[in-house]
């Protein structure tokens, strides 16, 4: 181009002579005869950077080109595809245009331009003024006012180039025809991206969207995407995400795949997501129902276009997103733990997402629905899948059916149902098939029908953040009748709260006449080896202590119930070490008591063990008292020694009758007070339970048998042990000293005689052996008062460690109990530790000091 804007003619006529000859090869000279012959007819195709209008982008045309060759053969759009890649490799897009705008006009030059008899001859290049192609196109430009496409349209229209004799009216047709051209083809162009749209909308991928398998994305086809302006783009991927959206939903609901939700709890939320796709498809059939119909009837003033669709689009985007959100939420859970996660979306701050939620909800829940009408009417749980928050256990004992039979799945309750509320369903079933199974009492449920019928019209009730709804007062009703109907039968005719007192009183050795009676008739029995007792012979003498200790005559009711328990015995165990009481009881009682019968059994040994050694210092000090008169010829041999007895028996029996006291009237009178005052005020059976298992808990932390006691135990067991040695001195002692009252006696006989036969006294001999065996029991008196020390000192720090634990427990109850075994303050003046004051700080420090010296 020169500076005037004219073509350069001849530098034009060489670059089209070369390159028919690279791509015409011999036929290259008829191939210039017609380019030229185009250029003369079109001349505005070589003006001012290629010609190309604004309207006129390379998409469009692209599309124009495809069309064309359409038309022709599907092999050319494939040639031209080909090329097309090359050449957006080698060039720029500004240079591109041009090009493809160039070769579209070459593809679509009309043959009847031959006919017009305008040969125009590029060589001859006389001037730019005078020459024959400058004249030609001077006129061409000087008469028409219009662009070069302008013209183009008056071409591909039929008609012919006319100079200068062109009107004004022409030019304006030729433009109008241009644009409604354009129009016509960025129509086509939209129809296409929008069944694209609705392809996509249902996962299906077409020209200018792919999608990727794995996770279901949509993007632009790398040949046909890049043919569209960045708007068209644009908004081609923005309306792709509804496919998206809808491939995340359509994987619940497809049984292949991996993300299928499971159960009836998950079939529930999937008849909803398919109800939700259902309407979904019927919008998109709506969108291509109006686009086939606007593509039959052409052009019209309300078109569908790609912001339209967008229009359409919105709210069915933002549902399938939310929708696949809350289907994420549910990957992997079932039943109740499915539900709660739906639930955690019902209060959203979008109106939409509340909606959304609770239809889910609703149909998610109608398994549970069934299952808690079933549950809560006939006492069954039908769950094929484990889905219900109830859990049923098919390998339990008869006497175990209250207690272990059905169970909460903690993980399987929604969160919509509180624990409380989950309680009160878990014990109304479970009420209900106890008095059928095991009170065999069928009476119907009170309020079945209204409670059945609320649960099928109202289960939105249990989402409700109120407890005061139709359905909570009727479960709440419910559950208090069901629970007074089992209370009423375990506590009138089956008689529990007699039982639970008999218990005390044999079990836990409340009734104190009746363990005095059987500690002293079974003594010689239990210290026998254990392998040689018969349980028989034990129960015997059991019968015979409960009728000695009852208030009636006739035989006891107890009798039937109670009984004598061996526990395995190990070599080398005597009685004691075996023999326990145990309770026996049938029926609905057998359920209820066999879990508890282990706690019972512990506590009885401990309480038996306590009452044992205190048997054995009552022994004690019953042997001393009985030996003072029998030991007088001795008294001033043995005489420190029995003080020293009598002090240490003293002490023990002390802090045994303390302890024993502690126990029986502060830990288990006082527990059963409370205990009662609870069964008094219970409105179900589990009430009852509960108030036995805590009134057994403090019996167990007053005897020391818990976790928190278990140091005090070991304590007790120190302090029993001095005890057990203090007996078996005792025996010893009491053995020597009935040996030296008999050498004594037989030797002031031996003298007796001896005057009867008139010799007087005894001889030296005799006199020497006397002298040696008084030495000899002199130097054993030495050792056992050594012993008896020994024991004592042992005694007593046994009972200092003891006191000194009691002292800085952090139970209420044992401080107090150090300062009654201490009631004269002899351990405190001996021990530091306890004279000072029992501040939390002392108390570190008292521990510290204790661990220090351990």
């Amino acid at each position: 181009m020169n500076r005037n804007h004219q073509p350069n003619f001849p530098v034009i006529y060489e670059l089209l002579k070369q390159l028919c000859q690279n791509l015409a090869g011999d036929r290259s000279n008829d191939v210039l005869k017609e380019v030229t012959r185009l250029i003369a007819n079109k001349p505005n195709s070589i003006t001012h950077h290629g010609g190309t209008s604004a309207a006129a982008n390379e998409s469009t045309i692209v599309a124009r080109i495809n069309r064309l060759l359409a038309s022709r053969s599907q092999a050319s759009v494939n040639v031209f595809n080909g090329f097309y890649e090359e050449l957006i490799s080698m060039t720029e897009s500004k240079q591109r245009t041009p090009i493809l705008e160039f070769l579209f006009h070459l593809a679509d030059s009309d043959k009847s331009a031959s006919g017009s008899g305008l040969q125009v001859d590029l060589r001859n290049d006389a001037g730019f003024a005078s020459g024959t192609l400058d004249s030609v196109f001077s006129k061409l430009s000087v008469d028409s006012g219009i662009g070069g496409t302008q013209r183009l349209m008056k071409s591909r229209s039929g008609g012919t180039v006319t100079g200068s004799t062109g009107s004004l009216c022409d030019s304006k047709a030729l433009v109008a025809d241009d644009a409604q051209l354009q129009i016509a083809d960025r129509n086509e162009l939209e129809d296409l991206l929008i069944q694209d749209v609705i392809y996509a909308c249902t996962g299906i991928e077409g020209k200018y969207l792919r999608k990727n398998v794995v996770s279901g994305e949509f993007k632009l086809d790398h040949i046909h995407g890049r043919n569209l302006n960045a708007c068209d783009a644009g908004m081609l991927l923005r309306l792709a995400e509804v496919g998206f959206f809808y491939n995340k939903v359509s994987r619940f609901i497809n049984p292949k795949s991996d993300s299928y939700l499971m159960g009836n709890f998950g079939q529930g939320y999937i008849t909803a997501l398919q109800q939700e796709l259902t309407n979904y498809y019927g919008l998109i059939a709506n969108l291509q129902e109006n686009l086939d119909r606007q593509r039959q009837a052409g052009d019209g003033a309300e078109r569908m276009t790609l912001m339209r669709t967008m229009v359409w689009l919105v709210e069915p985007m933002e549902r399938l997103q939310w929708l696949a959100l809350i289907s994420d939420a549910c990957r992997e859970v079932k039943g109740g733990a499915l539900a709660s996660a739906i639930h955690k979306f019902i209060w959203h701050g979008d109106p939409m997402v509340r909606t959304i939620s609770r239809e889910l909800l609703q149909s998610a829940c109608i398994p549970l629905q069934q299952m808690l009408s079933q549950w809560l009417t006939d006492g069954k749980i039908v769950d094929p899948h484990c889905e219900f928050f109830i859990e049923e256990l098919t390998d339990v004992g008869y006497n175990r059916l209250w207690h272990d039979e059905f169970r909460l799945r903690s993980s399987m309750v929604p969160s919509f149902i509180s624990d409380t509320l989950a309680k009160q369903i878990l014990v109304i079933g479970k009420s209900i098939n106890f008095l059928r199974e095991v009170c065999k009492d069928r009476e119907p449920v009170p309020e079945r029908t209204d409670l059945k019928k609320c649960l099928n019209e109202h289960l939105d009730y249990l989402y409700s953040p109120h407890s005061n709804t139709e359905l909570h007062v009727l479960i709440d009703g419910v559950y208090l009748k069901t629970s007074k109907r089992v209370l009423d039968i375990v506590l009138g005719p089956h008689q529990l709260y007699d039982h639970l007192k008999a218990m005390r009183d044999y079990l836990l050795l409340g009734l104190g006449h009746f363990a005095d009676v059987l500690m002293e008739n079974l003594k010689e029995e239990l210290d026998r080896p254990a392998k040689d007792i018969y349980q028989q012979e034990l129960f015997s003498i059991v019968a015979a202590a409960v009728r000695k200790s009852a208030d009636e005559q006739e035989e006891p009711a107890v009798l039937s119930y109670l009984d004598v328990h061996f526990l395995s015995p190990c070599e080398g165990d005597t009685g004691w070490d075996v023999f326990c009481l145990t309770y026996k009881v049938q029926g609905p009682l057998g359920t209820i008591f066999q879990p508890v019968q282990c706690t019972y059994r512990a506590l009885f040994k401990q309480l038996w063990n306590m009452k044992r050694f205190q048997f054995i210092l009552y022994g004690i000090w019953r042997n001393h008292m009985l030996s003072t008169r029998c030991f007088k010829p001795i008294a001033s041999d043995i005489g420190l020694i029995k003080q020293h007895l009598q002090s240490y028996c003293s002490k023990m029996i002390n802090i045994i009758t303390q302890m024993q006291y502690y126990i029986l009237y502060e830990v288990i009178e006082c527990s059963w007070v409370q205990f009662s005052a609870r069964v008094k005020q219970a409105k179900a059976l589990d009430d009852v339970l509960e108030a036995h298992d805590k009134f057994l808990d403090r019996i167990r932390t007053g005897i020391f048998l818990d976790q928190s006691t278990h140091l005090f135990s070991s304590c007790l067991e120190q302090i029993f042990s001095s005890v057990r040695k203090l007996d078996e001195w005792q025996m010893n002692f009491y053995k020597l000293c009935n040996r030296e009252l008999d050498a004594r006696k037989e030797f002031d006989e031996y003298i007796k005689s001896s005057e009867a036969k008139g010799t007087y006294g005894v001889n030296a001999e005799r006199a020497l052996e006397r002298d040696e065996a008084q030495q000899e029991f002199e130097a054993k008196l030495v050792q056992c008062q050594k012993a008896l020390i020994a024991i004592g000192v042992e005694y007593e720090n046994s009972v200092g460690h003891f006191l000194y634990q009691l002292a800085v427990s952090p139970i209420e109850s044992l401080p107090q109990l150090c300062m009654r075994l201490d009631y004269n303050e002899y351990y405190k003046h001996r021990d530091e530790r306890l004279s000072v004051p029992l501040t939390f700080q002392h108390m570190r420090k008292s521990m510290a000091n204790n661990f220090a010296r351990k």
